[in-house]
């Protein structure tokens, strides 16, 4: 019985790489598994090119691709494996998913270790493996909740960098974070969410 987003009501526009800041427990991933059909709003809707796609869930499984906090893959399957099967879980076909395979591997620079198990690679690694789980389907959208969580600032740099290679490719990024430098370093716009109302949207510089 406790409403978790209150009249949130945003535009986001193709090509941006858009930020959704606030503190813990504000309601930021609740309003990206609400984007991708996981959780089923009790009102308002949701707007893709003008279309309504609230909980119209195979085409948000075409438009988006989504990367959580948490490692979504299959730890005792390798690089290459993960891959197979999630391209075939799409529906991709054989030559597809042979193709997308080594050009995501090399996109995260994980190419060299496409043998390996998952369960093998370092925490930064796994979440790149997740990065590209998340794009196997050429999805026009990718969502990723609070992507350098538990990274050393290194890590974090190198994540930075290749979101923004992601973005440079055309792929519209929505992302999550607490850290306002993340913002500051990656994002046209960003939107500010607390206790689930919407503050203040607009560049960093005019959040700051």
């Amino acid at each position: 019985n406790k409403t978790i987003l209150y009249d949130i009501n945003l535009d986001i526009y193709r090509g941006e790489l858009f930020g959704l800041i606030g503190p813990s427990g504000a309601g930021k991933t609740t309003l990206l598994r609400t984007l991708i059909g996981f959780y089923e709003p009790d009102g308002g809707n949701i707007l893709y090119k003008g279309q309504d796609i609230t909980n119209n869930v195979e085409l948000i499984r075409t438009i988006f691709g989504f990367t959580t906090q948490d490692a979504c893959f299959y730890e005792d399957l390798s690089l290459v494996d993960n891959l197979k099967y999630f391209g075939e879980m799409y529906g991709l076909t054989t030559e597809e998913i042979i193709e997308k395979t080594e050009h995501l591997l090399r996109l995260v620079e994980l190419w060299g270790d496409k043998d390996l198990k998952a369960y093998q690679l370092s925490g930064g690694m796994q979440r790149r493996l997740d990065l590209a789980i998340s794009l196997v389907h050429n999805p026009e959208i990718l969502i990723l909740d609070e992507p350098t969580t538990g990274l050393d600032p290194i890590l974090r740099k190198n994540m930075w960098s290749l979101i923004k290679k992601i973005n440079s490719l055309g792929v519209t990024i929505i992302m999550s974070s607490h850290l306002l430098d993340e913002m500051e370093n990656l994002c046209n716009d960003v939107a500010m969410i607390k206790n689930g109302k919407l503050l203040v949207k607009g560049s960093p510089d005019q959040l700051k």
